[in-house]
């Protein structure tokens, strides 16, 4: 599944991208502010709490 969220400015892509390797995202992409990327929905949660946690999105 794509999902979509909005993100804090001044994040690294690349950071972003091992960050979600380890819960299985793929195709990470930031586009006007939003962070896009493909991950399998059990893993969606994990992968969103991870991100926020770490400050990357809002």
């Amino acid at each position: 599944m794509k999902v979509f969220y909005p993100i804090k400015s001044n994040v690294d892509v690349k950071e972003i991208k091992e960050t979600l390797k380890s819960f299985g995202g793929r195709c990470a992409k930031i586009v006007e502010g939003t962070l896009e990327y493909q991950i399998k929905e059990e893993n969606e949660n994990g992968a969103y709490f991870c991100l926020k946690e770490k400050g990357y999105i809002d």
